[in-house]
């Protein structure tokens, strides 16, 4: 094997196959990357055995052939080295990296070694916009479990329908929902992909959308529990999780008699304040929604207690409620738009937060908390 590449050209691969090494795993190839080069291209490959990474980058080729080198390593030196080309070349068993003044040679393991990773030669197609997709998934992946106990729920529901696709995250205290409506498909699935294999692909399109990447194309291979994404020259596949995800529509109240307008960087900055006297008393705050203001309050016995105000333009009989803050700010941190509305029934039932933006759909549902007497 032996090639020139552009030192960028390399340095961008390394950093999008970076998000599929597994570095302190049991398997050490797991930590390398598979180069391969072909028909004047190298693809640089890499897995988690959850996730696998392919970025294909034109090159020019002199030999053809393969290699596994260390990822971590090559994510680190490439990036330093001067722009211009680079020369790799495999010789025995390393493969030596040289440029003007830099000389490095880094050790390989057998390719064999290497898990084979399964291409999906057909299956349902969707094309979605890449910022709308990025988006969806921000706002719903940190809803997601991280109780391994209960796989369904450390993913993503994502439902392919008449109305578009519909992306729902829960781990039994809150729910996020997002819908991307202008999909143009006439197919119709339901899967549930791993939250943080969609998180590290959201940041993967961050990284990669410019004038030529602005579309994701998703296809779905029910038969191998696998989805695959494709956004410019990077192809991002991910396990699917087995299993039936809970109806999670019952848990929206179907009514909301009480709903407030408020600012949302002021409700956010009072909830910071109060936080500061949650802390110790298992992150909760009470809010309280009277007189066209929303009062906060914390308490806890060591550190003492807090009350604060924001305006509200409140509508219904009001009332107070209690939530865990950091499920109130994690939500807040992505909601669009100047304002939020915070909709709620009971005190012991579900409340609803989102934008008020006319053409945003998602949502957050939380649970609140009982206090006690």
């Amino acid at each position: 094997m032996k090639f020139k590449i552009f030192q960028e050209d390399l340095a961008k691969a390394l950093s999008a196959s970076s998000r599929s090494l597994n570095v302190k795993g049991n398997l050490p190839i797991l930590s390398n990357v598979l180069v391969n080069c072909s028909k004047n291209n190298m693809e640089v490959t890499s897995t988690n055995l959850e996730t696998a990474i392919k970025v294909t980058t034109p090159c020019k080729i002199e030999k053809e052939g393969k290699a596994t080198l260390p990822g971590r390593t090559l994510f680190e030196y490439v990036p330093q080295l001067p722009e211009g080309e680079i020369m790799v070349e495999k010789l025995g068993e390393e493969v030596v990296i040289s440029t003007k003044g830099y000389n490095a040679r880094v050790a390989t393991m057998p390719v064999d070694d290497f898990p084979a990773i399964p291409k999906i030669a057909s299956g349902k197609e969707l094309k979605l916009k890449a910022d709308e997709f990025s988006k969806s998934i921000e706002n719903v992946e940190f809803c997601a479990s991280q109780d391994e106990s209960r796989p369904a729920l450390t993913g993503i529901l994502c439902e392919l329908e008449k109305k578009g696709l519909l992306m729902v995250a829960t781990d039994g205290y809150r729910l996020s929902f997002s819908q991307i409506a202008d999909t143009k498909s006439s197919q119709v699935f339901k899967l549930i992909i791993p939250a943080r294999a969609l998180s590290e692909f959201a940041k993967i399109i961050v990284d990669s959308t410019g004038a030529e990447n602005t579309q994701v194309t998703m296809m779905v291979a029910h038969q191998l529990n696998q989805v695959e994404f494709k956004i410019g020259s990077i192809e991002f596949t991910s396990r699917t999780i087995e299993g039936e995800y809970p109806g999670w529509q019952k848990i929206i109240p179907s009514v909301f008699a009480t709903k407030a307008k408020i600012q949302k960087a002021e409700f956010v900055k009072k909830l910071r304040v109060a936080s500061i006297f949650a802390r110790d008393a298992g992150n909760i705050v009470k809010l309280n929604f009277a007189q066209g203001a929303l009062t906060i309050f914390a308490n806890t016995s060591q550190v003492g207690s807090n009350e604060i105000q924001a305006d509200a333009r409140i509508e219904g009989p009001g009332g107070e409620i209690a939530f865990n803050f950091r499920y109130l700010l994690e939500a807040l941190s992505v909601v669009e738009g100047e304002d939020v509305l915070f909709e709620m029934g009971e005190s012991l039932t579900p409340a609803r937060l989102r934008s008020t933006e006319p053409k945003d759909t998602s949502f957050h549902i939380i649970m609140p908390v009982r206090l006690q007497s």
